[in-house]
C-alpha cells in the first residue's frame, strides 16, 4: 500500500514538475516575445521621432527659405521703386528748371538780336542745350534699365515682362521729349502754337502710359511677394 502511495506521490510530483517546467517555459517565451516587441517598439518609435524631428528641420528650414526670399524680394522691389520715384522727381525739376532757363535764354537772345544772323545764333545756341538736355534723358534712361536688370535677376516672368512694357514706354517718353526739344527753337521762332501743343500732347500721353505701366508692375510686385 505505501509503495501504492510513494508510487501515485512521484507520479504526481513528476506531473507537476513536467507542467511547472511547460508553463515556466511558456512564460519564459512570452517574456522573451515581450521583451522583443518593446524593443522592436522602442525602434520604431525611435524612428518616427527621428523622422518627425526631421520633418520639423525641414519644415523650419523651408520656412526661413520662404521667410528670406520673401524679405530679399520685397527689400530690391522697395529700393527699385524708391529709386524710380526719386529718379521721375528729380528728373523732371531739373529738367523742368532747365528748359525754362534755355527758353528765357532763347527768347531774350532772338528778341534782341539785331539781324538775321544774330536770330540764327539764338537758334543754334538753344538747339545745341536741347541737345545736351537730350544726352541727359538719354543717360538718365540707361540708369533706369540698369535697375530694371537687376530685378530680372529675382522677379517673375509676369514682372519681367511688365518690364520689358515699361522700357519701352521710357524709350518712347525719351524719344517724344528728344522730339519736342529739338522742334522747339524752330516751332518758337514760327510761332507755330499748334505743333507746339500737339508735341506737348504726345509728351504727355506717353507719361501717362509710363504711369499705367508702373502702377501694374507695383500690383503685379505686391502680388508675387503674397504668393511666397
Amino acid at each position: 500500500m505505501e509503495i501504492y502511495l510513494i508510487g501515485i506521490i512521484i507520479t504526481i510530483s513528476g506531473l507537476y514538475f513536467k507542467t511547472y517546467i511547460q508553463e515556466k517555459a511558456k512564460i519564459d517565451a512570452l517574456k522573451s516575445e515581450n521583451k522583443k516587441l518593446i524593443e522592436q517598439a522602442e525602434k520604431i518609435k525611435s524612428k518616427y521621432s527621428k523622422e518627425l524631428e526631421e520633418l520639423k528641420k525641414e519644415h523650419q528650414l523651408e520656412i526661413s527659405k520662404r521667410r528670406y526670399k520673401y524679405e530679399s524680394k520685397r527689400d530690391q522691389y522697395v529700393s527699385f521703386f524708391q529709386f524710380l520715384d526719386q529718379f521721375t522727381k528729380d528728373n523732371t525739376t531739373k529738367s523742368q528748371e532747365k528748359m525754362t532757363l534755355i527758353v528765357n535764354n532763347f527768347m531774350t537772345e532772338f528778341l534782341n538780336a539785331q539781324d538775321h544772323e544774330g536770330q540764327m545764333k539764338a537758334i543754334t545756341t538753344m538747339s545745341n542745350e536741347m541737345q545736351k538736355l537730350t544726352f541727359e534723358a538719354s543717360k538718365d534712361l540707361i540708369r533706369i534699365k540698369q535697375e530694371t536688370n537687376t530685378i530680372r535677376l529675382i522677379a517673375s516672368e509676369k514682372v519681367i515682362q511688365k518690364l520689358d512694357m515699361l522700357n519701352l514706354a521710357f524709350d518712347k517718353t525719351i524719344a517724344d521729349s528728344n522730339k519736342t526739344l529739338n522742334d522747339l527753337p524752330l516751332l518758337i521762332m514760327n510761332d507755330d502754337k499748334h505743333s507746339i501743343n500737339e508735341n506737348q500732347r504726345q509728351l504727355e500721353e506717353s507719361g501717362k502710359t509710363v504711369k499705367k505701366y508702373n502702377d501694374e508692375l507695383i500690383a503685379l510686385m505686391r502680388e508675387e511677394l503674397d504668393e511666397i
